[in-house]
């Protein structure tokens, strides 16, 4: 299987890219398989396979049914060496929802479990939370020039934007930068508008897929934040989405992440996406390992 370079290029070249990283290929019936990054090394981040496993459900349900929420529990590090598939058993469908399990695996190996509902449209009473105050995203700088500014002033980045140095198939702005890049300790709260780096030209589902993406990135950041952590072995335990409107990866969104607990090396995010126009369009909540080794040097 070939890979995709979704690091390089324009903006416009990225975005397709990241479309073809996470539109997994049927093997058979009921298994898919995911493609390679490009010059992957190392673990594979975790957005990935929710939305590759996502993406896999998705392709299994009734053409007039979309995903309305997920949850996923990561069980092993995936390799970026290695192709991911995707096994998904269709558990229930009714006149109205549908439910999907999907194991995905590395060699043998499973790496996450996922269980995804979907939902045909129908009308219903509504309201939402208000959207925060937030400077817009003309005003802001990207994550990568602030990584830059940064390291100019000799404050190199070690938190969230450190982990995307180089350019990305999703355009970031961080609100409130946290950690070395603003100068500021525990600065929060922990928010950033994000929009893929070029046009997406995608069904909805496919835009979900890509939202569930980038969701994975900087949950548990905000549970390290009020920490000030030197070192930290961080990895997502868990992770779950609830779609509240439909998602377009061209626009704006605002993603506030705050954090309501952490304790016993482990630590909780709950994000809000918003929409430009304050639509409330996804909710997201994650639990991570936050072991500091401050503490394992404590009982050693």
């Amino acid at each position: 299987m070939t890979t995709i370079d979704i690091h390089s290029g324009t903006g416009e070249s990225r975005a397709r890219d990241l479309n073809r990283l996470l539109d997994v290929a049927e093997l058979e019936p009921g298994l898919f398989e995911g493609q390679r990054k490009h010059g992957g090394v190392g673990r594979v981040y975790g957005g990935e396979v929710v939305a590759q496993a996502l993406a896999a459900a998705s392709k299994t349900v009734p053409a007039d049914r979309i995903v309305h929420s997920l949850h996923a529990y990561f069980l092993r590090g995936g390799s970026e060496t290695s192709p991911s598939q995707y096994r998904v058993e269709a558990d229930f469908d009714g006149r109205s929802f549908s439910n999907r399990r999907v194991i995905a695996s590395q060699q043998g190996e499973v790496i996450l479990n996922l269980a995804a509902s979907f939902h045909k449209a129908e009308p219903g009473h509504h309201h939402q939370m208000p959207m925060p105050a937030a400077a817009g995203p003309d005003s802001l700088l990207g994550h990568q020039a602030l990584i830059e500014q940064a390291r100019n002033k000799g404050r190199p980045e070690r938190g969230t934007w450190a982990m995307i140095d180089r350019p990305w198939p999703v355009e970031i702005r961080p609100v409130i930068v946290s950690g070395a890049a603003s100068g500021e300790q525990g600065a929060r709260p922990f928010a950033y508008w994000f929009r893929a780096a070029g046009h997406m030209d995608a069904p909805q589902w496919m835009h979900r897929v890509a939202l569930s993406f980038v969701s994975d990135l900087g949950v548990l950041s905000a549970a390290a934040l009020p920490h000030d952590i030197v070192e930290l072995q961080g990895a997502s335990i868990d992770h779950s989405i609830w779609f509240h409107a439909d998602v377009d990866m061209n626009q704006w969104m605002l993603y506030d992440v705050e954090s309501p607990w952490a304790g016993g090396a482990r630590g909780m995010g709950i994000g809000h996406i918003f929409g430009e126009d304050g639509r409330l369009i996804a909710t997201v909540a994650q639990e991570g390992l936050m072991r500091d080794h401050a503490f394992a040097e404590q009982d050693g």
